[in-house]
């Protein structure tokens, strides 16, 4: 069985203090989880795909976040790149499992996830944001090409910005995407 571990956009800019979209500490308090996951894949060899948010100034006025949110996660600053450990962990070999979110037209390599693994887990940021729309991505194109997939969310290596919408994105994980969380 083919497995996967994806870490949605455990970025600077929204875990660290000075992040210019973080959720902080709550996000903070995962590094050690997800480091852990990430270690236990890695010995039984199985993939990491990291997703970073990833945004410019020349397309941030016509992205639709730019209604709700300021810039963040731009490409070549530090807000774009992993969080602590993973960062340095991961600094040089990081392009080879890397998935820029924004830069990918019509959910090209989130297909060739779907198609590749039989399991896949997901960890990361924010849960009823970044999560919930990687995870539904996965799963429409799962039933899009009529695979079987199934996915995994380890609640205890995701964060949201507050616990209402952390619990509404679980919610909608179970009860309508059909995930199952550990």
């Amino acid at each position: 069985m083919k497995k996967a571990l994806i870490v949605v956009d455990y970025q600077y800019d929204f875990v660290a203090d000075d992040g210019l979209l973080t959720i902080g500490k709550i996000a903070q308090n995962l590094e050690n989880i997800i480091n852990q996951r990430v270690e236990e894949y890695l010995n039984d060899k199985n993939d990491i795909i990291f997703t970073l948010d990833t945004h410019t100034k020349i397309d941030w006025d016509i992205h639709p976040e730019s209604k709700n949110f300021s810039i963040h996660c731009e490409k070549g600053t530090k807000g774009h790149k992993l969080f602590g450990k993973l960062q340095e962990k991961f600094d040089l070999e990081i392009t080879k499992k890397l998935y820029k979110k924004g830069y990918c037209p019509k959910n090209c390599d989130l297909e060739k996830i779907v198609v590749k693994y039989d399991e896949i887990e997901v960890v990361g940021v924010a849960t009823d944001i970044c999560v919930l729309q990687t995870v539904i991505g996965l799963y429409n194109i799962a039933v899009n090409l009529g695979n079987s997939i199934n996915i995994k969310i380890f609640e205890k290596g995701c964060a949201s910005f507050n616990e209402e919408n952390h619990k509404f994105a679980i919610d909608y994980f179970i009860n309508v995407l059909g995930c199952e969380i550990i």
